[in-house]
């Protein structure tokens, strides 16, 4: 894996986000302009990954008491493969305060996402049928959830 600095991600206003939007150009996840509308929204947590001062990975969480839902995580295409998702969620996770579950939604058919979550000890915890629209029809989300210690580490 190469070396990378995480940085947390200022929430400051949309100008912040501004490196950010190549990760979600060709995208089939939330749109950068759905991303940008939760600067709202007081329970938003966000990082970034930047690796040569160029954002490579990014990761959106809403918190609500002490459960944080992940909205997105996301890796630039041409960096995708070199552990920079598992370092930002890892990164994330152990950052999010006094936070004791995280729960997250994956398209059925992501399965080195699912795996990657696993391997970090999520959970398989539900399914929504028909959840994602496809070019073929809809796929089922898969429901996953991580519980975490009162210190923000992985139990």
């Amino acid at each position: 894996m190469t070396d990378a600095q995480i940085s947390l991600l200022e929430l400051s206003d949309s100008a912040d986000l501004e490196p950010l939007q190549p990760l979600y150009e060709q995208s089939d996840g939330p749109s950068y302009g759905f991303l940008q509308g939760l600067l709202d929204q007081p329970h938003c947590r966000a990082w970034c990954l930047v690796k040569d001062k160029q954002p490579v990975a990014a990761i959106w969480y809403q918190c609500a008491a002490e459960q944080a839902d992940m909205i997105d995580l996301r890796v630039l295409a041409s960096e995708r493969r070199q552990g920079f998702g598992r370092q930002l969620l890892w990164a994330s996770l152990t950052a999010l305060g006094d936070v004791s579950a995280v729960a997250l939604e994956v398209r059925s058919s992501n399965a080195a996402a699912q795996a990657l979550y696993q391997s970090l000890g999520f959970s398989e915890t539900g399914a929504r049928p028909n959840y994602y629209a496809t070019p073929d029809g809809r796929e089922d989300a898969v429901l996953m959830t991580l519980t975490l210690n009162i210190s923000g580490s992985v139990t």
